[in-house]
């Protein structure tokens, strides 16, 4: 079972005590309140912990981690503004799939929640809340009841006697819908009475420890009560103080007489220290105490007891005149914020003149290949946010957002592979969140996986503090969807998404170098009025075609050689053509190229795509050719620009849908919010 602590409010009741700290956080005794909870729950066999946070957020998330530390496994779920206890738990239902356990982030009972589950399942209710008999209905108002049934809530009011709420609650999932998303919202004031008028709560009767924290009269008495459990007289034995330190996690017993008189101290390095020299574990611990430990009185000045801790006494017992100890306090260590960085990027995608085919491994490793491409304004944006825990939520405009585990690897299930095979390649050993979202949708031949692929880790390297360059950037794209997943396909996109701008790329064996045009601004101004790109109503996974184009070549190795030279030599043919400004030349050659191309697969084309080819050559396109590596996507189309208005309405008339857009000179960029 899975347990949500509330733990986003202000504290406002504790003001004058919390200084520059959460009220959940706490000092008590040397460690946070919001620890005493964690280890509780984590002692009664809960080891999955969510905490609700707000205020003072990253304080909490940079002293718990991912709460390993402790042997928990803590989940944060943020609110951005303020939700009330019940818009808390609404914001926490992407982490829940069953019966989950809540407890309110300022109070403090023993409850044994293998007893209370038994009766919330033999109730067989949807909320069931831990009640207990109190006198104090002025601070915790009184609940209305018909046996263990609850049917109504009383306001607080004058102090009488009655049932209270002790801020432990098991709750269905069935809950969320009588939740209102993104609203503030009580649990206790609006969302629990609507149940019990319907019948649908229940009371679970609770007689043991509880303490609310929220008053600073309340505070004090909980730090009384730990401080009372760290008692042990000289006759008790060793064996009782190491269980004693295990149980509470704070490394000091205060041994005293039976008028509390203090006569020495004991912690682990002492235990150890006794043992090392012949103790025995059943040994009294009078035996092994220090008793000249430094002491403070406690009428001393603030001050004097804080350069005491400052100076290395940790912990300073505090005794009164009769030397009995009265409290103890610890050297309380500034709680840290962690800054949990918002990084975002974009990718441009790519239209590629020539080439395609040529990237292909299993031909440039033995023949060479080349392409020519260029990026557009069209983008693929992410948004990563650092998280606390080891959660990974992906939400992207594709797919239902998912959520995984960095601690573990992660399985390949067809929903956003590709992000997942990079965060397997990369391993951060950090949680994070990441938007995804696409001026174009994928499978449209415009290199938008690859896009995606080099924006995610250029995101996640950054977060990493690794300083790739492109040619690492790209690398481990290919490999992520290449290797990792077993897509087949070309290397070119990877570059084009990383560098941006036009270019010229040589593969071969041993390397891949990029040859950057540098066209003036003229030029491309008036190649872009050569250009149209036009959606042929079909988008196509490429790792499909490419594998088809694959098992052609193994068919027909000689003749699809012969046409991948010859899309080699036509690729450099089209880069002088631009380079030279002779742009008329690039349709006549790209028409060329497209014819080649087709010869490798079957796939390539289909009779939709060449039925908008051929209106676009007869009303006045030069030439042209589909954009990835076929099937479907977007055609380019070279055409002189009298014609422009004219294919136009040929080919939207036919179906094509034109792309407005331009070229980009950039490659990808991310930045800090």
């Amino acid at each position: 079972m899975k347990a949500i602590i509330l733990a986003g409010g202000f504290g406002t009741r504790l003001k004058s005590i919390l200084g520059d700290i959460p009220k959940h956080m706490i000092m008590i005794a040397g460690k946070p309140f919001l620890e005493y909870q964690i280890m509780f729950l984590k002692k009664q066999g809960i080891n999955e912990i969510i905490l609700a946070v707000h205020h003072m957020s990253n304080k909490i998330k940079s002293y718990f981690g991912n709460g390993s530390r402790l042997g928990v496994d803590i989940i944060y779920s943020e609110e951005e503004t303020p939700l009330g206890t019940g818009g808390a738990i609404k914001n926490a239902q992407r982490y829940i799939d069953d019966t989950f356990l809540v407890l309110n982030g300022d109070s403090y009972s023993q409850i044994d929640i293998q007893k209370f589950l038994e009766f919330h399942r033999s109730k067989n209710s949807i909320s069931t809340i831990s009640i207990m008999k109190t006198n104090d209905s002025e601070n915790y108002g009184n609940i209305i009841l018909d046996g263990s049934k609850i049917t109504d809530f009383s306001e607080k009011k004058e102090s009488t006697g009655g049932f209270a709420n002790s801020g432990v609650y098991i709750l269905e999932p069935s809950i969320f819908k009588y939740i209102e998303h993104n609203k503030n919202i009580s649990l206790e004031k609006e969302i629990f009475p609507n149940l019990a008028k319907a019948g649908l709560m229940q009371g679970y009767f609770y007689n043991g420890y509880f303490m609310d924290i929220g008053r600073p009269e309340t505070y004090n008495q909980f730090k009384k009560d730990v401080i009372d459990t760290l008692f042990l007289s000289e006759r008790n034995k060793i064996r009782e103080a190491i269980q004693r330190i295990s149980e509470s996690r704070i490394d000091v017993i205060l041994v005293v007489d039976e008028n509390k008189k203090f006569l020495g101290i004991l912690n682990d390095q002492l235990i150890k220290e006794f043992i090392l020299k012949g103790g025995n574990v059943d040994d009294n611990v009078g035996m092994a105490i220090r008793k000249d430990h430094v002491t403070a009185k406690i009428n001393d000045d603030p001050k004097k007891i804080s350069d005491i801790l400052i100076s290395g006494i940790n912990p300073l017992p505090i005794l009164d005149d009769n030397g009995r100890v009265n409290t103890i306090e610890f050297l309380e260590e500034k709680i840290k914020a962690e800054n949990f960085p918002i990084v975002r990027g974009k990718a441009p995608l790519r239209i590629s003149f020539a080439g395609g085919g040529t990237d292909l491994p299993y031909f440039f490793r033995k023949y060479g290949g080349v392409v020519i491409n260029a990026t557009i304004n069209k983008y693929c944006y992410a948004t990563i946010i650092k998280r606390a825990d080891s959660k990974i939520i992906i939400n992207s405009d594709i797919c239902d957002e998912i959520i995984l585990d960095s601690k573990k690897r992660l399985e390949y299930d067809g929903k956003l592979d590709l992000i997942k095979a990079i965060v397997n390649i990369m391993k951060p050993d950090f949680g994070f969140e990441i938007y995804l979202h696409n001026d174009i949708p994928p499978g449209r031949g415009l290199g938008s996986s690859a896009s995606i692929a080099v924006l995610v880790i250029s995101l996640l390297s950054y977060l990493q503090n690794l300083n790739y360059d492109d040619y690492k950037i790209a690398e481990i794209a290919y490999t992520a969807e290449r290797e990792e997943l077993k897509i087949k396909g070309g290397w070119q996109d990877q570059y084009a998404a990383v560098i941006g701008g036009f270019n010229f790329i040589e593969f071969n064996e041993e390397k891949s170098i990029i040859y950057p045009l540098r066209l003036k601004e003229e030029l491309v101004h008036e190649l872009k009025e050569y250009v149209s790109l036009y959606y042929v109503g079909i988008s196509r996974h490429s790792g499909e075609v490419h594998k088809s184009w694959e098992e052609t070549f193994a068919q027909k190795e000689e003749d699809i050689i012969k046409n991948l030279n010859n899309l080699k030599s036509l690729t450099i043919k089209i880069k002088d053509c631009i380079l030279t400004n002779n742009l008329e030349m690039i349709g006549k050659l790209l028409h060329e190229s497209w014819e080649n191309k087709k010869k490798l697969s079957k796939n390539i084309s289909n009779p939709v795509i060449d039925n908008l080819y051929e209106i676009g050559l007869n009303n006045g396109v030069y030439g042209g050719k589909l954009l990835g590596a076929g099937g479907g996507g977007y055609l380019l189309l070279f055409h002189p620009s009298k014609k422009r208005n004219q294919i136009k309405k040929a080919l939207e008339n036919s179906g094509g849908q034109l792309l407005d857009f331009n070229f980009e000179f950039g490659g990808t960029k991310i930045w800090t919010a």
